[in-house]
């Protein structure tokens, strides 16, 4: 996957994923999120969601960091000397955020690290985000989906979000309310390779066995609720890393 065209989610779906993730902090991690992005921890958060996203023209170095190329068809468990050279990978550098939050880094370099941190835990969540199909991330598989052709990526980072709706608020505030209290609490949980390796084996196991063919509206259903279970994951996981940090 090269490093600039392949977006993971797209600005809506980042913004699910930090909205989930802000109605599930602790006081002190909301208190310690607010500090650090200069204003209310929700509102700040789905602002910088994706902010990642924003700045990768002025930096296109960091491109490399919002992936991880997992092999279909091959070992999908991580190795970071194979799959994460230089740590030029999504597994690597949420890893990196975490400890400059951590650390005693300077408060920019905190507040920077914390942006990294809400968007590329919503990145790893994204199945073409994990995997390598030799496609770079679906951008080069061709669909049809409703009257238009637009590429395999595109559809799962934006037409299956919005089949969830147009408010990502509101998308967010549904899928808490249905979610059980121990299922927040198992989503929470893991690692980053983890994560990974589960978003690749939903890339090998739902997507590519019907890529490039138009979904009847009854697979677009069912694949709509997996990218919204992918966004939830990603909420609750980025809920639980914050509220160990700042705790």
């Amino acid at each position: 996957m090269p490093p600039l065209p392949a977006f993971a989610w797209g600005p809506r779906g980042h913004q699910v994923v930090a909205h989930i993730a802000a109605m599930n902090l602790t006081p002190k991690a909301r208190a310690q999120v607010a500090n650090l992005l200069g204003g209310e921890a929700e509102a700040m958060m789905v602002l910088s969601a994706n902010w990642a996203d924003e700045i990768r023209d002025a930096r296109p170095q960091t491109g490399p960091w919002h992936y991880v190329n997992l092999r279909i068809g091959g070992d999908l468990r991580y190795r970071a000397a194979r799959d994460c050279p230089r740590e030029a990978c999504v597994v690597a550098q949420i890893a990196r955020a975490e400890a400059v939050l951590r650390g005693t880094a300077p408060r920019a370099q905190k507040q920077e690290a914390l942006k990294y941190l809400i968007h590329l835990v919503g990145d790893i969540q994204q199945p073409l985000h994990a995997a390598d199909n030799g496609d770079r991330g679906g951008n080069r598989v061709q669909m049809r989906w409703r009257g238009q052709r637009i590429t395999l990526h595109h559809f799962w980072d934006d037409e299956l979000v919005a089949l969830s709706g147009r408010d990502p608020r509101a998308i967010a505030r549904a899928i808490d309310a249905a979610t059980p209290r121990a299922q927040k609490a198992q989503w929470g949980t893991g690692t980053p390779a983890a994560w990974a390796e589960r978003s690749a084996a939903v890339a090998r196991d739902v997507i590519y066995p019907q890529a490039g063919r138009a979904p009847t509206q009854t697979q677009a259903a069912a694949q709509a609720r997996i990218a919204r279970e992918q966004m939830a994951r990603a909420g609750y996981a980025l809920a639980a890393r914050l509220n160990a940090i700042f705790r």
